[in-house]
């Protein structure tokens, strides 16, 4: 009875399962800020008339970016712990610093979204003083551009530079 299961229980044994989710979790949300980023507010700016309008969709979006983040990251972490012996001593601290840039940039990003949420009239799609919105802002600007960074060099100390492992080793 057991071996008839064996099918099911491998892909988490062997570590299939926290690769694709790793994978997934990194796509969508490093994916979809880049996405984002790079098409969709400029083509938003082009389609709508200007960066106020496109930044009252931005509003909403960067909400849904930063939970993707707070579901990415524990499947980050996930992954680290589990990749952790088969990296040296420079890419486990790498990894061990860009997660945690990471998760503190995402707690920054959670609590300035709300101050500048509170800038932003919704109602006439105007921006109540301007010149506080544009410093929190780029505060905002700078933050989640450098967390996609940590992003990118976390990936790629994830994915390079494995030492063998014993074949006896759980992988999570």
């Amino acid at each position: 009875m057991t071996q008839s299961f064996d099918f099911l229980i491998a892909p988490f044994r062997d570590g299939t399962v926290r690769r694709f989710l790793f994978t997934a979790a990194v796509a969508f949300w490093l994916g979809g800020f880049t996405f984002y980023g790079s098409i969709v507010i400029p083509a938003g700016m082009k389609v709508l008339g200007g960066h106020v309008k496109q930044g009252f969709v931005t509003q909403e979006v960067t909400n849904w970016l930063n939970l993707a983040g707070a579901v990415a990251l524990p499947v980050m972490l996930w992954n680290t712990i589990a990749i952790w012996r088969a990296r040296g001593q420079f890419l486990r601290f790498t990894l061990a610093a860009t997660w945690l840039a990471m998760a503190a940039v995402l707690v920054e990003l959670f609590v300035l979204h709300p101050y500048l949420d509170r800038l932003l009239d919704a109602h006439s799609k105007t921006i109540l003083d301007y010149d506080r919105f544009d410093d929190l802002h780029r505060v905002y600007l700078l933050s989640a551009t450098a967390q996609w960074g940590a992003g990118a060099v976390h990936v790629w100390c994830a994915v390079t530079g494995a030492k063998a492992v014993s074949a006896n080793a759980p992988l999570l």
